[in-house]
């Protein structure tokens, strides 16, 4: 490998070189690479009419030396982070864009990416960034120039530039921020030194180890709830719901701000008794206060699934609905991550209304925002919206 390469966090050694990570709920077991070392794997055999010739060869990498997510490479009993400081997507994004409505509203953040993920969910619309892990375990010989493609950035260099942009955080995001924890923990520090808020935006399925390496470094999450139905995410995203579960009340435990997406999928996600569920479990087992985001399904721009149907304001509205019904106090709707929708209940769902009074204290048209609360609260009657600006 001709690559850079920075040891992983949270794994341990066990025998013969094999790792286990410990990393993510999928606890991968990843054999050992021995780079410049001649294996038994991979000798050739020649049989001639004389003799057995033995054709020696390099070791070559496997799909077993590389974790599920396509980051984590096990070389010589030491597993190694291939995607640090390789960025994907580097740019000034609104708060709205993440979704996040009660942090920092109408607020820049300085949005990361790299590549890989631990789930293989056919729906996603950041395939080229996330699912480079499938082509990695397909095609594991691909791994060094794909890598190389991608730009190097130092930790330093990242919060320059958001101060640089008069930014109020950095989000890692755009691919699953867990699989480059390594790199991200690192600018969370400098970001903390720099006052720079940092918000992680995932899909909630990472261990408590790395919850505890994270959450003192976070100040707000948004998690996305795919389901609320486990073989859903075993057939889907090839992961289980019960450790996203415990994280989200985890999360809540902490006082970290929580807000949660939730992708509409018509006929897999969109189903009533699904919606039904997950905002039961908000209202119930988090707070009617967390902010839930209901976003439109776009198939042509998805992974494997541009044949599907998308979303449309009906299946948007009828979430909503169900969403007000079990409690919840702030449910927004849109297509990705925007207020796209014209008419009907929805054509609001974008903006932020007392729960107590009703009257509109937040107005967003796409991500300009417009802010009539005071400091958080109604302009009218002065009722809680629990929203966290930069100074609070």
């Amino acid at each position: 490998m001709s690559i850079s390469l920075h040891e992983a966090l949270l794994y341990s050694k066990g025998k013969s070189g094999v790792c286990h990570c410990e990393l993510c709920p999928r606890n991968c077991v990843i054999l050992p690479y021995a780079k410049h070392v001649e294996t038994h794997r991979n000798i050739k055999h020649v049989e001639t009419q004389n003799s057995r010739v033995e054709t020696h060869c390099k070791a070559s990498l496997h799909k077993e030396n590389i974790g599920f997510c396509g980051t984590r490479v096990n070389i010589e009993g030491k597993l190694y982070a291939i995607n640090y400081g390789r960025i994907t997507s580097l740019a000034v994004d609104p708060s709205e864009k993440k979704p996040l409505y009660h942090f920092l509203p109408g607020g820049k953040l300085l949005s990361l990416g790299s590549f890989g993920c631990n789930l293989r969910c056919p729906n996603c619309h950041n395939w080229e960034i996330s699912q480079t892990s499938s082509l990695i375990h397909s095609r594991p010989e691909v791994l060094d120039s794909l890598v190389e493609n991608f730009s190097e950035i130092s930790p330093a260099e990242v919060v320059s530039q958001a101060v640089t942009y008069d930014c109020s955080g950095i989000a890692y995001t755009y691919n699953e921020p867990t699989v480059f924890v390594e790199f991200a923990l690192e600018v969370m520090k400098l970001a903390k030194k720099a006052k720079l808020k940092n918000v992680w935006v995932t899909n909630g399925f990472f261990s408590e180890s790395a919850f505890e390496r994270i959450a003192p470094l976070v100040d707000a999450f948004n998690v996305d709830l795919k389901s609320y139905d486990q073989h859903f995410y075993q057939s889907h995203c090839k992961a289980s719901i019960v450790p996203i579960i415990n994280n989200l009340k985890n999360i809540k435990k902490a006082g970290i701000h929580l807000e949660i997406t939730t992708l509409l999928i018509p006929g897999l996600t969109d189903k009533k008794n699904i919606l039904r569920g997950i905002a039961a479990f908000i209202s119930r087992q988090l707070s009617p206060n967390v902010p839930w985001h209901l976003i439109g399904f776009y198939s042509p721009i998805s992974w494997q699934m541009q044949d599907w149907e998308s979303s449309n304001e009906k299946d948007l509205e009828t979430a909503y609905k169900i969403g007000k019904e079990e409690g919840l106090r702030f449910v927004y709707a849109s297509y990705s991550g925007q207020s796209e929708i014209t008419g009907g209940v929805i054509s609001k769902a974008a903006n932020t209304y007392c729960p107590n009074c009703g009257e509109l204290n937040i107005e967003r048209l796409g991500y300009e925002v417009e802010r009539f609360d005071e400091n958080g609260t109604c302009f009218k009657c002065g009722q809680k919206l629990f929203i966290l600006d930069k100074d609070l």
